[in-house]
């Protein structure tokens, strides 16, 4: 792999800031946070069991309702890997993925979630935002329960 000419060190470091920067909204379900991530029309892939892919707006509002499930996550953003071409740039992150359930029975469960987020991002405004977003499904270790079994969730709560 080559050095980023001097130039890019910027984007390099926006870009990688705003891939961990989505891993901590989606952790605190700060949502409205996310609209200065994703231009307005982007496409965004969740293509792993009970996924879904809805244009950001529309994942927007279903985000809220799927996290409820879960007691607190955390999403782990590493090695991501950027290549540019212009005002364009592709981006692919791993991500390590926990997801607590509390169950109604008192009980907790853990789903370990290990996946690859390929985006394609743009430069806009002066500023690098995501056009279209997939996360892939690598390995998932743990279960996942019903809204009928666990405690729901609206903001994160820890133990």
């Amino acid at each position: 792999m080559s050095a980023f000419p001097p130039e890019r060190t910027a984007d390099l470091a926006e870009i990688q800031q705003k891939i961990y920067w989505y891993g901590w909204c989606i952790d605190h379900r700060d949502f409205d946070a996310l609209d200065d991530l994703f231009v307005e029309d982007a496409i965004i892939h969740y293509d792993v069991p009970m996924g879904t892919k809805k244009p950001w707006p529309e994942m927007k509002k279903w985000l809220p309702n799927g996290l409820q499930l879960f007691r607190v996550t955390q999403h782990n953003m590493s090695n991501p890997m950027i290549r540019f071409d212009g005002d364009q740039a592709e981006a692919t992150t791993y991500g390590h993925l926990i997801h607590v359930q509390h169950h109604k029975d008192d009980s907790t469960s853990t789903m370990h979630h290990h996946t690859i987020y390929r985006d394609q991002w743009v430069k806009t405004g002066g500023e690098w935002r995501i056009q279209s977003r997939t996360l892939s499904n690598l390995h998932m270790d743990g279960p996942v329960h019903g809204r009928d079994k666990v405690h729901l969730y609206q903001v994160p709560k820890p133990f």
